[in-house]
C-alpha cells in the first residue's frame, strides 16, 4: 500500500507580506494565515493605519474644522434639531483633543469589535455548521481582514482633507448611487455609510473563511454582505426614526 503523502504546509509570511497579500492574493495569503495564526500583529498594524488616518488630519486646522463640521452634522441629524451655542461651544472645544482621542480610540475599539466579529463567526461556523476551526484561527481571518479597511481609510483622509469635507464612510462611500433619495432617509444614511473598502472586506473575510472551513466563497460572500445591510438597515432606520422623533 503506498503511503499519502501529506499535505504541504504553506511558506510562512511575514507581518507586511501578510498585509499585501490580503490585498493582492487574500486566497494563497490565508491558507499561510489559518496554517499558523499570528492574528496580534495584524490588528496592531490596521489600528495604527486606521488610527494615524482618522487623526493625523486633525492636527492641521482644516481637518480639525471639517471633522467637527462632521460630528456637528451627524449630531443635529440624531437629535432632530440645530444645536445650542453652548453645545457648538462645547463640542468645538473638544475637538482641539480630537486627532488624540481618534488614535486612542481605534486602539480600544478594534479589538473590541475584531473580538465580537470573531466569536459570531466562530459560533456560526462551529456551532451551527459543524465546523472546526479555532477560535485564534478565525481571529487572525477578521485581524487581517481588516486592511482593506485600513487601506480605505489611509486613501481616504487626503481625499478628505482637501476636499474639507468629512464623511462616516469616506469618500468612496455608496451615496453617489442614489442622489436622488432624502439624505435623511434610511437607506440615504446607509449607503453614505457604506464604504466599497467594507464591501471588499466582507469579501475578503468570506475568503478567509472558506479557506478555513472549506466551504463556498460566494456563498458566505453573499450572507455576510446581506446580513451586513439588514442589521446596517435596522440601526440606520433607528437611527433616522430617533431623529423624525426629536423634531
Amino acid at each position: 500500500m503506498t503511503a499519502t503523502a501529506p499535505a504541504p504546509t504553506p511558506a510562512e509570511m511575514g507581518l507586511f507580506a501578510r498585509a499585501m497579500g490580503v490585498i493582492t492574493s487574500p486566497r494563497a495569503t490565508f491558507e499561510t494565515i489559518v496554517a499558523k495564526p499570528r492574528p496580534v500583529g495584524a490588528l496592531f498594524l490596521v489600528a495604527l493605519l486606521t488610527g494615524i488616518a482618522a487623526g493625523v488630519p486633525q492636527f492641521s486646522d482644516a481637518g480639525r474644522q471639517a471633522t467637527l463640521t462632521a460630528q456637528v452634522e451627524t449630531n443635529e441629524r440624531f437629535m432632530g434639531r440645530a444645536m445650542t451655542d453652548e453645545e457648538y461651544s462645547r463640542a468645538e472645544r473638544f475637538s482641539h483633543y480630537g486627532a488624540y482621542l481618534a488614535i486612542a480610540g481605534t486602539f480600544v475599539a478594534l479589538p473590541i469589535f475584531s473580538l465580537i466579529f470573531t466569536g459570531l463567526y466562530w459560533v456560526a461556523f462551529n456551532t451551527v455548521l459543524g465546523g472546526a476551526g479555532s477560535f485564534k484561527q478565525v481571529l487572525a481571518i477578521v485581524t487581517h481582514s481588516g486592511m482593506t479597511g485600513a487601506l480605505g481609510a489611509v486613501l481616504g483622509a487626503p481625499i478628505q482633507l482637501m476636499q474639507g469635507k468629512v464623511t462616516q464612510g469616506g469618500p468612496f462611500n455608496l451615496g453617489a448611487l442614489a442622489p436622488f433619495l432624502d439624505e435623511r432617509s434610511p437607506l440615504a444614511i446607509l449607503l453614505g455609510f457604506t464604504s466599497i473598502f467594507t464591501l471588499w472586506g466582507l469579501v475578503v473575510t468570506a475568503i478567509g473563511l472558506s479557506v478555513l472551513y472549506r466551504r463556498k466563497t460566494l456563498t458566505i460572500a453573499i450572507s455576510l454582505i446581506v446580513v451586513y445591510f439588514v442589521i446596517a438597515y435596522t440601526l440606520t432606520s433607528m437611527f433616522a426614526g430617533g431623529a423624525q422623533t426629536g423634531r
